[in-house]
């Protein structure tokens, strides 16, 4: 698993980056890339949701917690989309809660753009799981699409929104997964001896 300072923005839309900060769900090797408060901080900064200036409070420990639960549920909810599933009520329920505890801190600004849009403080470390959980509730809100896709590599899981002309975007990244990939068939090819 890579660390934060590593990470790649690759999925084209911050819930599903923010879920990506956790890979192999459910197997032995699991990584998760938000082991501490210092992690999360510097994740929304990379993304451009938190300032540089950020000072975490003692509440810190407990906003990591908040926003890991909230990235699983996401996870949860997104994983079920993409392979056709229907949410528990119980998980609607939750996201519910979370999305009306995010409007409740954003306030409705004018981008530059004249677009009305959600904002949160970029001195609060909570922007970080508000952001993700509202962005969230919009993929999900749009029927199910061909264009959301997680990423079939060993052990990756990872998801992300085809923006290709043709859709046929199938990795996270070619050249991780992708390469992974083709190095395997390769491989195999020799060993078969075709």
């Amino acid at each position: 698993m890579q660390t934060i300072r590593e990470m790649p923005f690759v999925a084209g839309d911050v819930a599903l980056d923010f879920v990506n900060t956790a890979e192999e769900r459910g197997h032995p090797e699991a990584g998760d890339a938000l082991l501490t408060p210092a992690d999360l901080r510097l994740w929304g900064q990379r993304y451009g949701l938190l300032a540089r200036s950020v000072r975490m409070g003692a509440d810190a420990p407990d906003e990591l917690t908040r926003a890991r639960e909230a990235r699983e549920l996401i996870y949860e909810l997104l994983f079920a989309q993409v392979h056709g599933q229907r949410p528990a009520k119980s998980q609607l329920a939750r996201l519910a809660e979370l999305a009306a505890d995010a409007y409740h801190a954003a306030d409705l600004q004018i981008d530059g753009d004249g677009a009305v849009r959600w904002h949160w403080s970029p001195s609060d470390l909570a922007t970080v799981r508000h952001a993700a959980v509202t962005a969230a509730v919009q993929l999900l809100n749009h029927a199910p699409s061909a264009r959301l896709k997680q990423c079939p590599g060993h052990h990756c899981g990872w998801f992300f929104l085809d923006v290709t002309k043709r859709g046929n975007r199938r990795w996270c990244q070619m050249r991780e997964c992708g390469q992974e990939a083709k190095d395997e068939r390769r491989r195999a090819k020799r060993a078969s001896g075709v």
